[in-house]
């Protein structure tokens, strides 16, 4: 249950707090339906140890990459964070560049004429989109941090039970050998717990934190392999688990020399 005793400030404390319940009031209950004292958002805002509200979670509900489908939630978020800018900032990806493939995908739907070619590109826009819903997610939930209003004014929908918010542990690759083609490089690894997906990513200096590059985002543990590195020149590879709450920390970096 949620306390509905008055908020703890000191006297001298009392106008800033009235300012501030004033501000979360005007942006989460607009409608003025809650007592100042009871509401819950007031309260986790400003006095989160009052509170024992669940922690919630924004999530995909996508069983398939149907074009329409996924288009559908697309357009649903991004014009519902693009009205929130505000709150949703620093997003990755970036609200415009969201809109921008957004829009592609739509214009692909609409181009189709049976063709195999442009039944591609309908595939193809899918399932980059797909992906950034999937990123953005993950932006949404870091931003949110289990609020159910704020994971609700992205346009994503929210499972509303109580989760542990783990993310997966440090990553640790076994070995790395030869790929299936020239030049490649495959990356075997244990599963690691609450990981769903995995990045891999490589440099030639790997004490630059700013030089590492993302080879596959959203990987399965059986596809880790990466193409097209070049041949006698070694690189170093991590890799890193991750879900909807974020990435893990990455492996320590093994170095591997093509061929």
């Amino acid at each position: 249950m949620l306390s509905s005793k008055p908020l703890n400030t000191d006297n001298r404390s009392k106008l800033f707090a009235k300012r501030v319940q004033d501000y979360y009031t005007e942006l989460f209950c607009p409608e003025k339906i809650c007592t100042e004292t009871a509401c819950p958002l007031i309260l986790a805002a400003l006095n989160p140890k009052e509170t024992n509200m669940k922690t919630n979670t924004a999530v995909l509900h996508l069983k398939s990459r149907d074009p329409q489908k996924v288009y559908n939630l697309a357009g649903k978020v991004y014009t519902s964070m693009f009205a929130n800018q505000s709150i949703f900032q620093a997003t990755d990806p970036t609200i415009e560049a969201f809109g921008t493939e957004v829009t592609k995908l739509d214009a692909a739907i609409k181009a189709k004429d049976g063709s195999k070619i442009k039944a591609q590109a309908v595939i193809d826009q899918t399932g980059v989109v797909h992906g950034m819903l999937k990123s953005l997610l993950v932006s949404v939930n870091r931003i949110a941090a289990g609020d159910t209003a704020i994971i609700l004014l992205s346009g994503f929908d929210c499972n509303n039970e109580s989760t542990l918010h783990d993310i997966p542990a440090k990553a640790v690759i076994k070995r790395l050998e030869d790929g299936s083609v020239a030049c490649s490089a495959k990356i075997y690894m244990d599963a690691l717990p609450h990981a769903d997906r995995y990045k891999v990513e490589t440099t030639t200096t790997p004490d630059d934190a700013e030089s590492w590059e993302t080879q596959i985002d959203f990987g399965g543990l059986k596809k880790l392999e990466i193409r097209g590195l070049v041949a006698a020149q070694k690189i170093y590879i991590r890799v890193s688990g991750g879900n909807t709450h974020g990435w893990g920390a990455p492996s320590e970096p093994m170095a591997f020399i093509p061929r």
